[in-house]
């Protein structure tokens, strides 16, 4: 319907008089402030839809320069007003990072039908004598912020015991459900959201929230879910209590990024799970080149709300460049990394070298650069894959080590910087106590950094060291328990220690999290084959991504579900593509078969080109017992002296 400013209106159990900027019901009268009113009736003309917040700013302050804060209080005000909440509510609802939704009935007032049902109608909650004030120019310091959040938090159990329903125990339920287990000092960081003109900021957008993740993961006592975690509900349609459950924390920070002219507007709200209340909002308005003021006022802020305290000395590692494109360009690169593929890499390795040129002392652009240089070759990232991407070769671990210590040399308070070298020593050097004490060093500068937790564990495993492993990949997925890396290396550990139904599980939960992950369709399929799922496997083989990994994951499916000369058709084409890239796979595809010769062959050409000790996953490893004891294997391997 569309509503006329004149028209008196029914809203749930409310008489809205727009003339009179009031709200009335069992003779008590609420004065709204004009443009609050005006909200109401934008919120009832699109009763049932969802009203986001620019649509609201569009038709209430249009050619009035305010922020977004100015709708959160108007909002606010009006559930006061209406006695309603945004845990439970009968009126407005949050519709997360969209706007909001009018639930309650919006007709034409009658008053004669009013006089009859009133009888019948229970009281839905207590009427409000506050008016709403005018927020266009107002500013909540954060004490106050604190002082009203008390107070919401202490009337609000009094109100709802006199006013129960059956949609307020369900809502309760619901809410409770999603925190349990949940500490007050936890909070998640959702990805910003561009709303420049252009849309052409996300890549700061997603830059600030993950500066935004560090930061706060820095401060004692505080649980911050990673950043992957936290990015795993960008453009999905989530529920507060979804995403808590999901994320066991008891706040959410959000916000938006507008870049106009060289200026930017970043504004961030802090929301309590448990009652859906703003506990915090704020806007920053600033220069272009103030970004990084931004970061560390927006962190020292939501830390402030939340009674902690911020370890001074610390910098976000990301802010440590004053050059916008070089920074823009960083995160660029992060962007580029998400689905694993080997050109992904590619593409951001092109982008850090382009942030290098424009600013050489950015430190945190270097440690990228070596990682996504070994992770090329998917070595560091995921140990069970070394055998589908080839070994690094010893010109990118010569780059990689460059990277690593030029990060070293500029900054050795990077955790990134340490991970980096770490990886270099483990996969290049195969020096595994000097990397250990890197990644031993990354944890005590940001003990929860799931990153750095993950590549421990796989350090620990390929050490022989299966619980610790075990412990430390428990722990990046307690830390960041929607990353599907994290599982991925939870399987490996449970892979290797014969634990084939917890590593296959794991697996599972890695492919769920990421169903267009280059690499993790292939783990799946493989360790279907040590379960003797040869059929299974070839089906999940197929559904891997990432062309590469599908076709040498089909190999061994094919080989063991009995298609051999589908098999034979495969190998055949996977050599010719792949000879330089994966000699190593296709060595462990005819040891399989039994074939020495061509085993050593392989195994040659593996040893000639690639650096680092050679591993395979666990059910190809097993099909080199099948060669073992051939005296011409055994001749080839202590001809190299290999272990």
């Amino acid at each position: 319907m569309i509503v006329a400013d004149n028209r008196v209106l029914r809203i749930g159990v409310w008489r809205v008089d727009p003339a009179l900027d009031e709200i009335s019901r069992d003779g008590g009268t609420v004065k709204l402030e004009p443009r609050a009113m005006r909200v109401l009736l934008c919120l009832a003309d699109h009763a049932g839809q969802v009203v986001s917040v620019d649509q609201l700013l569009n038709a209430v302050w249009k050619d009035v320069v305010v922020t977004p804060d100015s709708v959160y209080q108007a909002v606010a005000g009006l559930r006061r007003a209406l006695g309603d909440t945004s845990k439970e509510p009968a009126y407005i609802a949050n519709v997360l990072r969209r706007g909001y939704r009018l639930v309650a009935s919006v007709t034409p007032w009658n008053d004669a039908a009013t006089a009859s049902n009133s009888e019948e109608r229970p009281s839905e909650a207590p009427l409000s004598a506050s008016v709403i004030p005018s927020t266009t120019h107002s500013r909540a310091w954060p004490w106050v912020v604190l002082v009203l959040a008390a107070a919401l938090a202490i009337g609000y159990p009094v109100v709802r015991k006199l006013w129960p329903s059956k949609q307020a125990t369900t809502a309760r339920q619901e809410t409770s459900e999603a925190t349990v287990g949940v500490g007050e000092t936890s909070v998640a960081v959702l990805p910003f959201v561009d709303r420049s003109d252009n849309k052409d900021q996300e890549y700061f957008a997603d830059g600030l929230s993950e500066v935004l993740i560090d930061r706060l993961a820095m401060v004692p006592g505080l649980h911050v879910p990673a950043q992957t975690s936290s990015f795993y509900f960008k453009g999905k349609q989530a529920t507060v209590p979804e995403i808590a459950k999901a994320l066991g924390v008891a706040y959410l920070l959000e916000g938006t990024v507008r870049k106009a002219g060289n200026t930017l507007r970043i504004t961030a709200q802090l929301v309590r799970v448990d009652n859906g209340y703003q506990v915090w909002s704020e806007t920053f308005d600033r220069p272009l080149t103030d970004v990084f003021k931004i970061q560390d006022e927006i962190g020292g802020a939501v830390v402030q709300v939340l009674k902690m305290s911020i370890l001074n000395h610390y910098v976000p590692e990301a802010a440590r460049t004053t050059n916008i494109e070089a920074y823009t360009l960083y995160f660029g690169a992060h962007s580029n990394v998400t689905s694993n593929g080997s050109a992904d890499y590619d593409a951001a390795a092109e982008q850090l070298r382009s942030a290098l040129a424009l600013d050489p002392q950015f430190a945190a652009a270097w440690g990228w650069l070596a990682l996504v240089t070994i992770w090329k070759f998917d070595v560091a990232r995921a140990p069970g894959l070394r055998a589908i991407r080839a070994y690094p070769t010893q010109a990118a671990c010569a780059g990689a080590r460059a990277a690593a210590d030029r990060a070293l040399e500029l900054d050795s308070t990077l955790v990134q910087s340490h991970r980096a070298k770490g990886i270099v020593l483990q996969y290049c050097d195969n020096n595994l106590l000097a990397a250990e004490g890197e990644f031993r060093r990354a944890l005590e500068l940001q003990p929860r950094s799931s990153d750095a937790l993950r590549s421990y564990a796989w350090l620990a495993l390929a050490s022989g060291r299966l619980d610790q492993a075990l412990q430390l990949a428990q722990r990046a997925v307690s830390l960041d328990p929607l990353n599907s890396w994290n599982f991925a290396a939870l399987g490996d550990v449970g892979w290797t220690a014969g634990r084939f139904a917890e590593a296959e599980a794991a697996y599972r939960k890695a492919v769920e999290l990421g169903p267009t992950t280059a690499g993790l369709h292939a783990l799946l399929a493989n360790i279907l084959l040590s379960t003797h799922k040869a059929a299974e496997a070839v089906a999940e083989a197929e559904r891997e991504p990432d062309a590469e990994w599908r076709e040498t994951a089909l190999l061994f499916a094919l080989d063991a579900a009995g298609r051999k000369s589908e098999a034979d058709r495969a190998i055949a084409a996977y050599e010719l593509k792949y000879a330089d890239d994966d000699p190593s796979g296709i060595a462990a595809f005819y040891a399989c078969r039994h074939d020495t010769e061509r085993t050593i062959q392989w195994l040659s050409r593996f040893v000639a080109k690639h650096q680092g000790e050679y591993h395979d996953l666990p059910n190809r490893e097993a099909c080199f017992q099948n060669v073992e004891s051939d005296s011409s294997y055994k001749a080839w391997r202590q001809k190299l002296k290999l272990p």
